[in-house]
């Protein structure tokens, strides 16, 4: 269990609430603030407690629906849009990224997997002209680039797939049931992974130069857990990763333009640089 502050006293709680836009004028008394912690915990699993010693108010984490991450981005997530919603005076200041469609898949999914069911689904690859259908065991979702992907094993072929939620065009739950394995963990899956691919071979060093001040971006935003900026100069940084390298890796690499150089593996340098020649050639 971890604190993520130092938490507020029940009278710093009201004074931020006669400054929020839903102010109705009646100020949190005790015995309404505990009812509000237990519909704050039921509906966003997010555990409101308090240290006897101080009165003061924290939320601690628990391993409800999974890890403090997906807690903390339920709850800013819920803080953000609320604020937003109430936000009429903010109107022409505020900018959103379109984001693809697939959420009116979402909670079907949830549902699905929380009840260990096979899902029927009609999904519209990229490669192909006509959707699929085909049954899935839903295990997992991950969220990578602001698009909704579905992991899963489908029925019909060994080993996990991944499925946009955006291209799939309509889903069923199935009475049928699956055994969910007990080992399975999508973080741990995609550890070695930039993205949402799945490629074999071993995880390697990968490491790339990164010039001028596009290094501090990088220190801001790791490209993936396992960075580590090992050499630091006036011109340049050199940082070290240990990865499988994905196509969605190499994108993100090219996406730096200049920046950015492969320095090893040796492969991954050169694909890169084939890759910046053939771009070239469209200019010629």
């Amino acid at each position: 269990m971890r604190r993520s502050h130092h938490g507020l006293t029940l009278n710093e709680l009201n004074e931020r609430w006669e400054r929020s836009s839903l102010y109705d004028g009646r100020e949190i008394i005790r015995k309404t603030w505990y009812s509000h912690r237990e519909q704050i915990a039921s509906q966003l699993g997010i555990i409101i407690e308090c240290d006897k010693r101080t009165n003061r108010y924290y939320i601690a984490y628990e391993d409800t629906i999974g890890r403090p991450d997906i807690q903390n981005w339920l709850l800013n997530s819920f803080a953000v849009g609320n604020m937003l919603m109430q936000g009429k005076d903010l109107k022409g200041r505020i900018s959103y990224e379109r984001i693809p469609s697939g959420y009116d898949y979402l909670t079907d999914i949830i549902e699905a997997m929380r009840e260990n069911r096979i899902i029927s689904i009609s999904y519209q690859s990229y490669w192909k002209d006509e959707p699929s259908e085909f049954e899935l065991m839903p295990y997992a979702l991950k969220v990578f680039k602001q698009r909704w992907y579905l992991v899963g094993a489908n029925v019909a072929f060994e080993g996990i797939r991944i499925y946009g939620l955006d291209r799939i065009k309509n889903i069923e739950i199935t009475q049928q049931k699956f055994k969910m394995p007990k080992s399975f963990d999508v973080e741990e899956l995609f550890e070695p992974y930039y993205g949402v691919s799945l490629v074999d071979g071993e995880v390697e060093k990968v490491r790339i130069k990164v010039y001028d001040n596009q290094a501090k971006y990088f220190r801001s935003l790791k490209l993936h857990e396992s960075q580590e900026e090992i050499k630091t100069t006036p011109e340049y940084s050199i940082f070290e990763y240990h990865i499988k390298p994905t196509f969605e890796f190499e994108q993100e690499l090219l996406s730096h333009g200049e920046s950015v150089e492969v320095l090893e593996p040796a492969y991954l340098r050169e694909r890169i640089k084939k890759r910046l020649e053939w771009s070239l050639e469209h200019y010629k």
